[in-house]
């Protein structure tokens, strides 16, 4: 070997194996982390359905609070009106009188009309369509007769009490 040879083999670095690449252990440990993280995320994704039911039921409890309050600071009854995949809230033109063409004004947008569409697979019936908040707070039928209410999203209920108006979970 000349001086040649062994200055360029000094020069280049000698090569290293298994440097550059994962051992067995890192490959098992790295597989292991996730199939735990699935296992324990997976369920959470599947079930949206459900985390979607029970988010729409916890706006409409509030939603039906809110009317209640509503009926009984401004004096004015106000109307529920339940579809399948939606309600919407309205009061009355004249306050006391006329028909519920009166769109309530959104809490949260700040803008007319007060409707809330819920989620893909999530549907709301009630026992009493549509739902009256009259100024004393009481829910009654769109005939003005004190009842009692129960309404139900996405398989969970929800309870208003004719008399008192309480909206509550049974």
């Amino acid at each position: 070997m000349n001086a040649a040879t062994a200055t360029m083999r000094s020069a280049i670095p000698a090569k290293r194996f298994g440097s550059s690449a994962f051992t067995i252990v890192e490959t098992v440990v790295l597989i292991s982390i996730v199939g735990i993280l699935g296992a324990v995320a997976a369920p959470r994704f599947l079930s949206m359905s459900e985390m979607n039911a029970a988010r729409s039921h916890r706006q409409a409890l509030a939603d039906l609070r809110f009317a209640q309050r509503l009926a009984t600071h401004s004096g004015c009854p106000i109307q529920i009106d339940f579809d399948v995949d939606r309600y919407r809230l309205t009061s009355r033109v004249d306050c006391r009188s006329g028909a519920f063409t009166q769109p309530l004004v959104d809490p949260v947008s700040n803008t007319p009309p007060f409707l809330v569409q819920l989620p893909e697979g999530v549907s709301i019936t009630s026992s009493v369509d549509p739902l009256v908040f009259d100024p004393l707070g009481r829910t009654t039928t769109s005939a003005g007769t004190v009842t009692n209410a129960t309404i139900s999203i996405g398989g969970r209920s929800i309870e208003a009490i004719g008399e008192t108006g309480l909206v509550r979970v049974p």
